[in-house]
């Protein structure tokens, strides 16, 4: 927006009345109006990763966007594969009913269902990584950046290749 597009140099040189525009003026609000212009640069700078962290969700399309600008190392090669769910999936619950607690029924026996652990047949995604982003610091800067945008009731393996 050019609501927030403010060039301060000239702004100072434009404020300033024509009888005082010398060069030791100009120089010295120059160096008044330093401090402003360093905190207008970090407002816009956060700004600017504001704004692209809102255009992040948890699509496939943006995750892969996301993980793909955060490993330019990666050349673009980062990929994700969506699951698919497996088997007849329906929520059931207890006589004693407990709201913390979920359970899934699966063909007649009843599992119960917590969210640290991975049931085989959750829809869940597939990250496949190159091999040359491999690190220890990268897999938890990977693992952070899809825990931050997925949705809860994904899980995701991440494969290197």
């Amino acid at each position: 927006m050019k609501l927030f597009q403010i060039d301060y140099k000239k702004l100072v040189l434009l404020l300033l009345p024509t009888m005082l525009r010398r060069e030791v003026v100009y120089a010295f609000l120059k160096a008044m109006t330093a401090p402003v212009i360093s905190l207008y640069n970090q407002f816009t700078s956060n700004r600017d990763n504001n704004l692209y962290r809102l255009q992040i969700s948890g699509q496939v399309c943006y995750l892969r966007r996301l993980l793909n600008d955060a490993f330019p190392s990666a050349n673009g090669n980062i990929r994700i594969e969506e699951g698919s769910t497996s088997g007849n999936w329906q929520y059931a619950y207890d006589e004693d009913y407990d709201p913390y607690q979920k359970y899934l029924l699966i063909e007649g026996g009843t599992l119960f269902w917590d969210k640290s652990t991975i049931i085989e047949g959750v829809s869940g995604f597939t990250v496949y990584v190159p091999v040359a982003v491999y690190d220890v610091n990268n897999d938890a800067k990977i693992r952070s950046l899809l825990n931050a945008y997925k949705l809860l009731s994904k899980h995701y393996t991440i494969i290197y290749e």
